[in-house]
């Protein structure tokens, strides 16, 4: 599978849709050309010194390696953002939450986030503002 190298690639991925995993997060976006699919892996300084990201990069590599060619979807870009527990997770259950989210980023019906949020016990009126001054 190719990567993603150029920043603009990465930029127009980010415009598509987002899943969230337990190791990483997933940006997929579909392309009309009928090229191979291609991914990219991005690790901020957040998750830690130069070894650590290598070695994050070096297993989520790994773990796209291990997919098989039917279990990518075709013509789409993908992006995963990595995230400390990258390096902790085992290394079957990394490759499970990568075949799943593959599949699930590019649908538009998949559940995204929490939702609504939530408000307490707050009344249907609004309350009164005081004035300033």
């Amino acid at each position: 599978m190719d990567t993603l190298k150029k920043r603009s690639e990465f930029l127009a991925v980010a415009k598509g849709g987002r899943l969230g995993r337990r190791a990483f997060v997933v940006q997929g976006l579909k392309r009309t050309t009928d090229e191979a699919s291609r991914v990219g892996y991005t690790v901020t300084k957040k998750t830690g010194n130069s070894v650590m990201r290598s070695r994050i990069k070096r297993r989520l590599r790994a773990a796209v390696a291990e997919l098989c060619r039917d279990d990518i979807p075709q013509n789409a870009d993908f992006v995963l953002v990595a995230r400390d527990t990258a390096l902790t997770l085992p290394f079957q259950k990394l490759v499970a939450d990568l075949k799943s989210g593959l599949s699930q980023v590019l649908d538009p019906e998949t559940p995204r986030g929490r939702g609504k949020p939530r408000r307490g016990n707050r009344s249907s009126q609004p309350t009164p503002r005081r004035k300033q001054g």
